[in-house]
């Protein structure tokens, strides 16, 4: 009886098919990312706390340079459960920039600002992917997170910077992966992502919103 119980243990433990199995996934990417123009709003804020004056730049155009330490990268980690592995879940941080340029109208107030030590978003995803091929799977993600963003500014001559959470961060991704090896794995994607957040300056607060397009292409390893 003992044997019997044993045996039938071992069963429910290894005799599992692994079709059944779940798979983890690392990945890692760099990438660009492209910046709509957006609106900023300055507001400034007396020491009581209390609105003081606001000021507005509508359609600033955002450089990236993506490729400038440093450079646009962004890290995953997703869980894919069930037979067909086609419905996984997962965590992502995306890590792009903004600049503004230097010669808005209305200087000296804001001659600098920048989110460049990252406009990073934080996300949870849920992904869907469906084999196209052998070696090839169509992947799609959805998610919602939070800004983190590092924002630089100089406003009236005062320099300031410093990482925040601020502002909800939303994205959707779509592109082709490729099965290199048992373990290894290449992918590109399309990216959109947009989050508003309201970083602090000197004196009170710029707010904007950063919607962006991105083309990433990255490595990962499941097992």
């Amino acid at each position: 009886m003992r044997r019997a119980r044993v045996a039938c243990l071992m069963t429910l433990c290894w005799g599992v098919p692994a079709s059944a199995r779940a798979d983890w996934s690392i990945a890692a990417y760099l990438g660009a990312s492209f910046t709509r123009p957006a609106t900023l709003v300055l507001t400034e804020r007396s020491s009581d706390g209390r609105t003081r004056d606001t000021v507005t730049w509508p359609d600033v155009s955002f450089a990236s340079r993506s490729f400038a330490s440093p450079p646009y990268y962004g890290y995953r980690v997703t869980w894919f459960s069930g037979r067909a592995r086609h419905l996984g879940l997962g965590a992502e941080l995306t890590h792009l920039k903004v600049y503004a340029p230097s010669d808005l109208p209305e200087q000296p107030i804001l001659t600098r600002f920048s989110i460049s030590h990252g406009l990073n978003l934080l996300t949870a995803n849920v992904v869907w992917r469906e084999r196209a091929t052998e070696r090839v799977f169509l992947t799609a993600r959805a998610g919602a997170g939070v800004a983190i963003p590092h924002a630089e500014s100089t406003v009236r001559g005062v320099d300031q910077e410093q990482y925040e959470v601020s502002g909800v961060a939303l994205q959707a991704t779509v592109g082709p992966e490729l099965i290199v090896s048992r373990y290894l794995r290449a992918f590109a994607e399309y990216k959109l992502t947009t989050a508003a957040p309201v970083v602090s300056v000197a004196g009170g607060t710029i707010s904007g919103r950063y919607s962006s397009q991105h083309l990433t292409a990255g490595m990962g390893i499941e097992w």
